[in-house]
């Protein structure tokens, strides 16, 4: 892959260089028409984290947290929160969302997502100060191939 592909309506499309920033600028001001100005695109940071839990020398848990930032609206995600069955229940959990929202926070998240879809999960999240929230959320899968 050579950074430049032809789309489908001919257009080339290729990562962002500094040279597009006004174009960017531009752009983003249909979406974010106060905050455009400050955004940093073509550069973007983004950061992951794994934390785990152990007892002892068995982890009892993991937290992956990703943070997101290209100047308009820095953002986090928890993307998977996982505690080993026996662990369950002794706060294994609520001390790895702690940590995985800490370390949002230092990075400069203004608001975390999570997506649980299991009532005993939405609960979870409710009680460390989760809200619902709802849009237009969409999801892609990769085509099976045969």
């Amino acid at each position: 892959m050579t950074g430049h592909e032809e789309g489908r309506d001919g257009a080339v499309v290729r990562p962002a260089t500094v040279a597009d920033r006004n174009g960017i600028t531009w752009l983003l001001r249909h979406l974010h028409a106060e905050g455009a100005d400050g955004t940093t695109l073509p550069r973007v940071r983004q950061e992951a984290q794994t934390f785990v839990a152990t007892n002892g020398e068995q982890v009892a848990g993991l937290v992956v947290a990703t943070f997101v930032d290209y100047g308009i609206e820095a953002y986090g995600t928890v993307e998977e929160l996982l505690v080993e069955p026996a662990s369950r229940g002794q706060g294994v959990g609520r001390s790895l969302l702690d940590r995985s929202l800490s370390w949002l926070a230092a990075a400069g998240a203004e608001v975390v997502f999570v997506s649980a879809l299991d009532e005993d999960v939405v609960g979870f999240y409710a009680s460390a100060g989760f809200k619902p929230c709802s849009g237009p959320w969409l999801y892609w899968t990769r085509p099976v191939r045969r």
